[in-house]
């Protein structure tokens, strides 16, 4: 809560010597032989979304549902004092709801610096409304009269929180609040909502790279998670995963936090998920994706008490609450996880000259004038969206001639048009293209735009070929080739 000096700050907005404009239900007028109708004024009061004040640090946090509101009827008896009746709206049924007029005061006066006398005015209004779970009132006759109550009277209506220990300082408990004898609008919602980015695993949750994810999804995925603040006191948890794989069904969990001595496993955490929080599959798209949940548990209790861990699985790997190194994100409930620094892979291939190696043939070894003396290297790197990153460097190259440097997708001999073990036609996704020697080392690098670096590195099937730039080339004739290996391997 913010210091008295902003409440009285924020009172004094309103000026102590309020004003009280009204417009009486009936006007004077003589019936019935002269006499004269007895008058009634009513008022509404919306619920506190600090719109008295236009501060929103004076709205109700709570967890009562802020669908409750008031309505004031001041009616003149036949003694000409004034019967003060509260309404109250949308009730809980069997809670009492202190409801309190208290008379406005110099804030310099009073011992909590507060604009108001602490102590109800019993004499206005000062007693508890027992809810029942819908509409519900309560009268008190007052000895004041009709006139002075509503043209004279300077105080501030309360309605009670009856969830949360009483005060007569702590705006916020204040389920309404307004002027006593003056309409309280509705305000605009003060619901809060807070939004957390959680990165990929690399370990540093727990600051430990050994937990970092290892497996075959990119490392590009991360999640949002955001927790909105409900009028009825409970939350709405929203999961966002962003850059998903199309179809796979993702596992999001919330455990609870536990004692390690206290779990099956040693886990730091309860391995069955919290339903109430979040657990749930999301199902990718190829991008952003997102899911709901609705909580019973107030906005408050999960963004500042609730402690847990907040997990996604990968969806590609049988699912475990043990194993760390499958979830893709890992990182506390409600709390931001900036990025560590990716656990990226790579590896790297040796190729020598041909010398008919590769298919244990002096038929397919190297027959021309080039030196024998080229080697090529293959740099195969993970990026971050899963793609790979292909650098082939060359060795002891021709300066100013190009070097055609291809991969050919495998192939069954008996389906192709030469009966070769591979597709002639070079399979640019991973690499095809031509390399500039200059004398030296040269390298040129592609990136993947379909296949991942997993696949490459585990799956694909396929020949790596160095073209003699000093012949024409040959997609079928082995001995024009400096280089025949396999891709990646």
């Amino acid at each position: 809560m913010n210091s008295m000096n902003n409440i009285t700050k924020w009172f004094l907005l309103l000026t102590l010597s309020l004003t009280v404009s009204l417009t009486a239900c009936s006007d004077d007028s003589d019936m019935m032989g002269g006499m004269e109708e007895l008058e009634t004024a009513t008022f509404d009061y919306a619920f506190n979304e600090g719109q008295l004040l236009s501060e929103v640090s004076t709205a109700y946090r709570g967890e009562h549902s802020r669908n409750l509101s008031a309505a004031l009827s001041i009616e003149e008896m036949d003694n000409g004092n004034a019967a003060v009746t509260i309404t109250l709206m949308n009730t809980i049924d069997g809670e009492n709801y202190p409801v309190h007029v208290h008379d406005a005061a110099d804030p310099s006066t009073t011992p909590n610096g507060t604009p108001y006398n602490e102590t109800p005015n019993a004499s206005v209004f000062a007693g508890a409304i027992a809810g029942n779970g819908g509409t519900i009132s309560s009268t008190n006759n007052t000895e004041i009269a009709y006139d002075e109550l509503v043209n004279q009277y300077e105080g501030f209506f309360v309605v009670h929180d009856p969830t949360q220990d009483i005060s007569t300082v702590d705006l916020s408990t204040y389920l309404v609040l307004g002027v006593f004898g003056q309409d309280l609008e509705t305000g605009e919602s003060s619901l809060r909502s807070a939004s957390y980015e959680v990165a990929f695993n690399e370990g540093q949750a727990l600051g430990n790279s050994e937990v970092a994810y290892n497996g075959d999804h990119p490392r590009n995925l991360s999640a949002t998670l955001t927790i909105e603040e409900k009028g009825t006191g409970e939350s709405t948890v929203t999961v966002t995963l962003n850059n998903t794989i199309d179809g796979l069904d993702y596992a999001v969990h919330s455990h609870d936090a536990a004692d390690p001595a206290t779990t099956p496993n040693g886990t730091p955490y309860n391995e069955t998920p919290n339903g109430d929080v979040f657990a749930g599959a999301i199902t990718g798209n190829g991008e952003s994706v997102s899911a709901s949940n609705e909580s019973p548990i107030s906005f408050v209790e999960l963004t500042e008490e609730y402690q847990a861990f907040f997990v996604v699985h990968d969806p590609t790997q049988d699912i475990s609450t043990t194993d760390l190194t499958t979830y893709l994100v890992l990182g506390s409930f409600a709390a931001d996880l900036e990025a560590g620094e990716a656990n990226l892979s790579s590896q790297t291939f040796e190729y020598s000259f041909n010398e008919g190696q590769l298919l244990d043939s002096d038929d397919t070894a190297y027959e021309g004038d080039h030196e024998r003396t080229l080697s090529a290297t293959m740099l195969v790197e993970e990026l971050i969206d899963g793609r790979a990153k292909i650098t082939v460097t060359l060795s002891n190259t021709i300066d100013g001639v190009d070097y055609p440097v291809h991969s050919h997708d495998a192939a069954d001999p008996d389906t192709t048009p030469n009966g070769t073990p591979y597709n002639e036609t070079p399979n640019a996704d991973v690499f095809a293209g031509a390399i500039a020697g200059n004398g030296g080392a040269a390298s040129s690098t592609n990136e993947t735009e379909e296949m991942t670096y997993r696949e490459l590195i585990n799956d694909y099937e396929g020949f790596f070929v160095v073209h003699d730039p000093t012949q024409d080339i040959s997609t079928t004739d082995l001995t024009t080739y400096l280089v025949l290996g396999l891709t990646a391997r």
